[in-house]
């Protein structure tokens, strides 16, 4: 299974790779995958992280942090996610301390009190939870004042010649003091031009990911381009 690896940066360096799973649209595999519904949907989720603990590895990726995507819903499916994922970290010689694991607010979390559960077994373990395109879905506020990640992610959607809007420049402030008051450390994503980064930076972002930096690369270490300010 191919994956990409983005990169996070912070003040001109990375500090992280995120492994995304490559989908091949032609390939029978991303049909089956396609085509799985709930419990395979899930099984499949779980396995394919293994899979990046196994690359980080082999990449010899030293101390980065490694950002993997997790369904939430795989947390309540799969009663032993948290030990299974703490297993592959100990065989890839990871530790846990360089984990996040990645949320999306796109799928609805029914059983939140088992999902709230799994996800203090991750943190007490040592590993980071984050929430990925924060300000994409519906359910954002939510999820801060029900479980309050260690990371967010603002999404692309509202990056997106943000130093242009008004609107996206009020919405990005808020996040940045509601986030400054619960101690949650915020990353822009999908950063592509100079002018985007240059306003995020000045509302307190620190650690970026987008094209502007470092482009995704398949199945090796992106390489980065640190700009200079106009």
């Amino acid at each position: 299974m191919p994956f990409i690896l983005l990169s996070t940066l912070y003040r001109g360096r990375i500090i992280a790779f995120e492994a995304i799973v490559q989908k091949n649209e032609d390939s029978p595999s991303a049909i089956a995958v396609g085509q799985r519904k709930d419990e395979e949907i899930y099984t499949a989720d779980l396995k394919s992280k293994a899979l990046a603990f196994a690359m980080a590895h082999a990449l010899k990726l030293g101390d980065k942090m490694i950002s993997i995507n997790l369904l939430p819903m795989t947390l309540v499916n799969k009663p032993d996610a948290v030990s299974f994922l703490l297993d592959e970290i100990k065989a890839n010689a990871l530790v846990p301390e360089q984990i996040i694991v990645e949320f999306t607010e796109s799928e609805v979390i029914s059983r939140f009190d088992e999902f709230a559960e799994a996800v203090k077994s991750l943190k007490a373990a040592g590993i980071s939870v984050a929430i990925d395109h924060f300000g994409a879905g519906f359910a954002g506020l939510l999820l801060l004042s029900r479980f309050q990640p260690d990371r967010i992610k603002i999404s692309q959607e509202l990056i997106t010649n943000v130093h242009k809007s008004g609107p996206r420049q009020a919405i990005i402030q808020a996040i940045m003091k509601c986030c400054t008051s619960l101690e949650i450390q915020v990353s822009a994503m999908g950063v592509a031009t100079p002018e985007e980064w240059m306003w995020l930076e000045s509302a307190g972002i620190e650690m970026f990911q987008g094209d502007l930096f470092s482009k995704a690369k398949l199945n090796g270490i992106p390489s980065v381009a640190w700009p200079e300010k106009k």
